[in-house]
């Protein structure tokens, strides 16, 4: 199950629309991906629901300033320590999206039935016509994530050509060649880059066109495909770590940088050790959350033992005292 939404309850049956006739008949109206989760933030709002679920300790810091950067239809960049849950955090986002959303059936890059970007996509709208085939998509599918690494390549990324498919018969100019990596898939939706300093420079500039003129490029080949999502990468500020930095036009595309913290109140350290901590194990094998007996007490302890070490001398600022410390000590 993806981990953006593996916290939440069973969907419910996608909508029957299944043509594109069929979508125009019930009154779906076309929205971008920052306009739906924009509209879905008001809502939750207005209605005074809880907007990032399991988000512990933010409330009066960091959430107002994500609210703002997600109201501006801003990709944002959160800067913070390890352990401070911006991770967690940037998965939470997909619950703002709608549950289900219709695609055209079978495309790889997740294609709007109204307005169909690749060219397989176009030629089925001029083959078939209102008869255009839906499909609908969860929005736990519509979330994606890559961990920063040495060994990542453009090709993970933005995409490259598909040798099986040349072998086909199809000529290299042909765009069907071409392999969509992990950013044109996540069309539509949500793509994080967890420890964005960590990716190599050069495979950094590859995402520029995506974060500004919403396109990819996949050697040579001229695909103008306008992208629809929000990105969102996390890292750890220019003074903690030194294996690698933020090249000044990609942090200068991202609209917004919000910065991450430890717990400030010791009750919400509490709270955060006692939602994450497994506490007991129930004969299944299964863990059972909540809070009992003895483990209160330990919680409290090793959450007060925690944020009291913090503050320490001894303690390098650097690596801090991060919550799943308490985590570890806490679980049985």
């Amino acid at each position: 199950m993806n981990p953006a939404t593996s916290n939440v309850d069973l969907p419910a049956p996608p909508p029957v629309a299944a043509t594109r006739r069929d979508l125009r008949a019930s009154g779906h109206v076309y929205r971008t991906v920052k306009a739906e989760i924009r509209d879905n933030l008001l809502a939750r709002l207005a209605a005074g629901q809880e907007r990032f679920p399991g988000i512990v300790g933010f409330d009066d810091t960091v959430l107002p300033q994500v609210e703002r950067a997600l109201l501006a239809g801003h990709d944002l960049v959160l800067l913070g320590e390890r352990g401070q849950g911006k991770t967690r955090l940037i998965r939470t986002m997909a619950t703002l999206l709608d549950e289900w959303t219709p695609v055209v059936a079978g495309c790889e890059i997740n294609d709007h039935p109204y307005a169909p970007s690749c060219s397989r996509c176009r030629a089925l709208l001029g083959a078939h016509g209102d008869d255009l085939p839906v499909a609908w998509r969860h929005r736990s599918d519509r979330y994606g994530e890559k961990l920063a690494t040495p060994d990542t390549s453009v090709g993970d990324l933005i995409g490259d050509v598909d040798p099986i498919k040349v072998a086909e018969g199809r000529t290299l100019g042909d765009p069907e060649t071409v392999h969509y990596g992990l950013v044109p898939r996540t069309n539509r939706g949500i793509f994080s880059v967890n420890e964005l300093p960590d990716l190599a420079e050069r495979i950094q500039v590859a995402l520029l066109n995506v974060l500004e003129e919403r396109d990819i490029q996949v050697r040579g080949y001229s695909l103008r495909l306008p992208l629809d999502l929000l990105l969102v990468a996390s890292a750890n500020p220019e003074d903690y770590t030194n294996r690698g930095r933020i090249i000044s036009p990609l942090k200068d595309r991202f609209g917004a940088e919000v910065r991450t913290h430890y717990p400030l109140r010791l009750d919400d350290e509490v709270d955060l050790v006692r939602q994450e901590a497994t506490l007991s194990w129930g004969l299944s094998g299964g863990d059972s959350g909540g809070d009992s007996g003895g483990d209160g007490a330990l919680s409290t302890v090793a959450a007060t033992v925690a944020a009291t070490a913090r503050f320490r001398p001894v303690v390098p600022a650097p690596a801090g005292t991060p919550p799943r410390c308490c985590r570890s000590t806490c679980s049985r």
